[in-house]
């Protein structure tokens, strides 16, 4: 059995990753909003942990629009017509 022991730890490790990843995609995916179609999300010197636990996208490299903002609308496209 101790041979199979660093294969199961592989393969959990592998999981882990690919699980992780797809999260970090979505978030990157929903937070990929224009700088000037970003709906405000927060209040002014809200910090990006305040921000995230809000559920919200924090992006502070663009002057002059939301730094917090909402995520982008998720549209199904089986609903459109």
């Amino acid at each position: 059995m101790a041979a199979m022991e660093p294969k199961v730890i592989c393969v959990v490790v592998l999981v882990l990753s690919l699980a992780l990843s797809s999260l970090a995609q979505g978030e990157t995916e929903t937070c990929q909003v224009e700088p000037h179609q970003r709906r405000n999300c927060g209040d002014p010197g809200i910090t990006a942990k305040e921000c995230k636990d809000k559920g919200c996208c924090f992006d502070n490299t663009v002057r002059g629009v939301p730094w917090c903002f909402h995520t982008a609308p998720v549209v199904d496209e089986a609903c459109e017509f």
